[in-house]
């Protein structure tokens, strides 16, 4: 089961199901994470087909609807009960109560003292449902999930985090694990950082685990591991141009310049039709997500092999449309036209789905084939993986190759701010990698060059992500692995680079023992806040364990990568990659996240605003 079908299980079974009668209908309530929780999970017919009939924000004003009850799905926090209990005429903020009853579902463990705040409330009798339903973040893809924090990534590097606030970030990425199926509690690794906030957070879920496994939320698992890495793991990967479609497409066409074609939050491309017979309105919108069985397929392929693939998909179309037509002679009879003229309107929303990704390939292409995209990608993957297309190191000999970039020779083409920044990165790197350290002169030189003082901050930020890149910081520098050697035979010439982090799941999936010098297993005694006189308070908590949903088959163990701050789009394809060729073999299934998942411009402008 997919992450996001056992998300929605979650909701559906624990959620709407154990309220729904027939012909009664309630009020969604949800703060900022539920509502893009159920956004995430569910379509409107779901919630009508249980019983939903309005969706509200808890934070704002709403109107009174006494005759119906509310469910309440939010965050278990101060500020939300006091909306709760405002809802119910507590304080004077209405005149009366906005609703019949509350049904109270909350995304993770709520504290006791909450708990004992709503029981000793006037809300308490309006209060028919309390339940955990431990589930606290958005679960983007199959293997994909986020924990929507969009500052975390400067809160960690840019010494902002506060404990309150990696407490929240532990105990969400702990609702991933209760919401997998049978519900794995994990064995914890970190990388070997040289950043406290790796510890921290890693002794934070590790509590937690044991808080989730004695409340039998958690089961136990020998093999299941949950690795945190910090972003400094991998600095390359973040912002290289990537070429297969995906990541192409939320790298090219959700820049400024290309006016936002791609909305990276809503996951929606906006195309201009008028060139498609097919499709009737000027302005066409489709959403990028797995519901789509075209993009599902297409996503991860090359962009090289997307147009021959979509030639295929839409040549099999015509020739069942074509045989499903007939010979259209005499033979045909009227039970025959009619099943064709009945299923017509599927074929033309086959046919316009197909030409919509006809078209958003041409986008990337066109992208790609103006400016100095294609040299700059050339360029980025001879640095990154240190070698030339012909397998030949590069050596020192990307110095030279670099200075067309910073400095435009003889009327040549004019290379943004954004790839000068990742070229001005991979040479700082480069240089590191070959033991000579960049000085803080050299680097003023080449951005004066570059014309990107803006840009500047992004390069001496990195070290606060544990990189020495001028080899006089006071932290210890990071021991980073040896890369695994990889076939680059049949390999296309602009994807050369692979993840690190693919590295680290083919070495746990394999089973060949990653390396624990460089991920080491996290131990931390288990934190007891101790127990608290809950009076008459237990029976309102409903459901204090929570049940399991997931049923069916028994599953393999679980890899699930956290990247602290943010990852990229090719890392997320590494988690599809490896557990769909890996599960078949020996039970793995691979889940990567991130507070965050960053186009490369976004992660550059978090590298720039560190500390601002």
């Amino acid at each position: 089961m997919s992450l996001k079908d056992a998300a929605r299980k979650i909701i559906v079974d624990d959620m709407f199901r154990p309220l729904h009668n027939r012909g009664e209908w309630k009020i969604l309530v949800v703060d900022n994470l539920g509502k893009k929780i159920i956004s995430t999970c569910l379509k409107m017919k779901d919630m009508l087909d249980n019983g939903i009939t309005l969706i509200e924000d808890l934070a704002k004003a709403r109107q009174p609807l006494t005759y119906l009850d509310a469910v309440y799905f939010v965050r278990p926090n101060q500020k939300n009960i006091d909306h709760i209990k405002k809802d119910f005429g507590e304080k004077g903020e209405y005149s009366g109560r906005l609703y019949k009853a509350a049904h109270l579902f909350f995304t993770e463990i709520i504290p006791d003292d909450m708990l004992i705040d709503i029981a000793k409330s006037d809300i308490a009798p309006f209060v028919q449902t309390v339940k955990e339903l431990n589930l606290a973040f958005l679960p983007i893809e199959e293997r994909v999930f986020s924990l929507d924090n969009p500052t975390a990534y400067n809160d960690y590097y840019g010494g902002k985090m506060t404990e309150k606030k990696l407490d929240e970030i532990a105990e969400q990425l702990v609702t991933v694990c209760a919401t997998l199926d049978e519900s794995p509690c994990p064995k914890v690794r970190i990388c070997n950082s040289n950043l406290d906030c790796v510890k921290k957070l890693a002794t934070k879920v590790q509590a937690k685990l044991e808080k989730y496994k004695e409340a039998d939320i958690l089961t136990a698992n020998n093999k299941s591991q949950l690795i945190i890495l910090d972003r400094g793991f991998d600095p390359i990967s973040p912002f290289l141009h990537e070429l297969t479609f995906q990541a192409m497409a939320y790298d090219l066409l959700s820049a400024v310049s290309a006016s936002s074609k791609i909305d990276p939050v809503k996951n929606t491309y906006t195309f201009d039709s008028r060139q498609d017979s097919s499709l009737d309105d000027t302005k066409k919108e489709i959403i990028l997500d797995t519901s789509n069985e075209v993009w599902k397929e297409l996503r991860h392929l090359h962009i090289s092999n997307v147009a021959q693939r979509v030639t295929q998909k839409t040549n099999a179309l015509m020739e069942n449309y074509s045989n499903l037509r007939g010979s259209g002679g005499e033979q045909t009879n009227m039970s025959e036209i009619k099943e064709i003229i009945n299923k017509m309107p599927k074929y033309k929303r086959e046919e316009a789905n197909l030409n919509s990704f006809i078209k958003l390939a041409e986008d990337c292409m066109a992208a790609y084939n103006s400016g100095t995209v294609e040299r700059a990608v050339k360029l980025e993957q001879d640095m990154s993986t240190g070698f030339d297309s012909t397998n030949k190191p590069i050596g020192e000999r990307f110095v030279k190759a670099c200075v067309p970039v910073f400095v435009p020779q003889n009327n040549g083409p004019l290379f943004t701010h954004y790839e000068k920044l990742r070229v001005l990165i991979l040479y700082v790197l480069n240089k590191k990698s070959l033991g000579k350290h960049l000085s803080k002169e050299t680097l003023l030189r080449l951005i004066e060059r570059a014309e990107i003082k803006r840009e500047e901050k992004a390069v001496n930020n990195m070290i606060d992500l544990g990189i020495d890149i001028f080899g006089t910081s006071d932290i210890p520098d990071r021991r980073d692995p040896p890369r695994r050697e990889r076939d680059t035979s049949g390999v296309f010439e602009t994807s050369r680079w692979t993840p690190v982090v693919m590295d680290i799941m083919e070495a746990v999936v394999h089973e060949k023992n990653l390396d624990t010098s460089h991920y080491p297993f996290f131990h931390a005694e288990s934190q007891n806040d101790g127990e608290m006189d809950m009076g008459g308070i237990t029976s309102l908590r409903g459901h204090g364990k929570k049940q399991q949903v997931m049923g069916g088959r028994a599953t393999g163990p679980k890899l699930i990568i956290f990247v602290m701050g943010s990852i990229s789009y090719s890392e997320m394809r590494c988690a599809h990659q490896v557990s769909e060729t890996q599960t078949t073999r020996n039970g793995w299934e691979v889940i990567i996240g991130s507070d965050n998942i960053l186009t490369p411009e976004r992660y550059l402008d978090n590298l720039i605003k560190l500390k601002d």
